[in-house]
């Protein structure tokens, strides 16, 4: 899985975005967070589902029991940058809690349903975040 997310990468930054900006029901994103340990630009591409506060992504890591590098930079770090659809928005990281968590992630497993396997392969609870738009008026 994780080569097909580097060939993804490529195609994604060839093409500006343009090409693999969706794969089956699941949109995708560029993520672009302050690496917590280097304090470097680090980018990764994510599954994402819109909500009318922002963006939501899933930390399932494809149900490891550690959460992704991109899930400990914004704990670190929570203001990112959201690349998509050819533009790019500063965004303020959510990690959402209780029932607004469990509402958000069961819309990822009715759109994917391996965040059903993820969930079950991990003694964690997934993250799920909040990518908020950042207001820059």
């Amino acid at each position: 899985m994780r080569w097909m997310w580097r060939v993804h990468k490529l195609f994604w930054n060839l093409s500006g975005g343009r090409l693999g900006k969706q794969i089956g029901d699941m949109r995708v994103l560029e993520l672009v967070t302050t690496g917590h340990k280097t304090g470097e630009e680090r980018s990764v591409l994510l599954y994402h589902l819109e909500s009318p506060d922002g963006a939501l992504v899933a930390g399932s890591n494809l149900g490891s029991d550690s959460d992704p590098a991109w899930v400990k930079n914004l704990r670190a770090e929570p203001r990112a940058i959201v690349r998509s659809e050819g533009h790019e928005t500063e965004v303020q990281a959510r990690f959402l809690e209780g029932d607004e968590r469990k509402g958000a992630f069961r819309r990822f497993k009715d759109v994917y349903e391996d965040y059903q396997r993820y969930e079950d392969a991990t003694n964690r609870q997934i993250p799920v975040v909040l990518l908020q738009p950042i207001d820059s008026h």
